[in-house]
């Protein structure tokens, strides 16, 4: 699984770090040690990334299902023939 960095976030996914951090803030009732920082902020991270893959996933499955085709005909070589033959 390839963790997001913030540069490759969007803006939505960076306010939802920020909001987290804030919310462990006021939990605690003071600020966040380097350690209690960098573990909470890993932690979103991490839950975003996995959503990410998952959607990435998902859109592939689907791309893929859409992709085969149900055809039962067979391969016709007069449609793909010149009609006039080669020149």
């Amino acid at each position: 699984m390839k963790i997001l960095t913030l540069q490759e976030m969007t803006e939505a996914q960076k306010t939802r770090v920020k909001t987290k951090l804030n919310q462990e803030r006021k939990k605690w009732g003071r600020a966040l040690t380097n350690a209690e920082y960098g573990r909470v902020k890993s932690e979103i991270i991490a839950k975003i990334s996995n959503e990410v893959q998952l959607t990435v996933k998902k859109n592939y499955a689907q791309k893929k299902k859409n992709k085969i085709t149900l055809d039962n005909s067979t391969y016709s070589w007069s449609f793909n023939n010149h009609s006039k033959g080669l020149r």
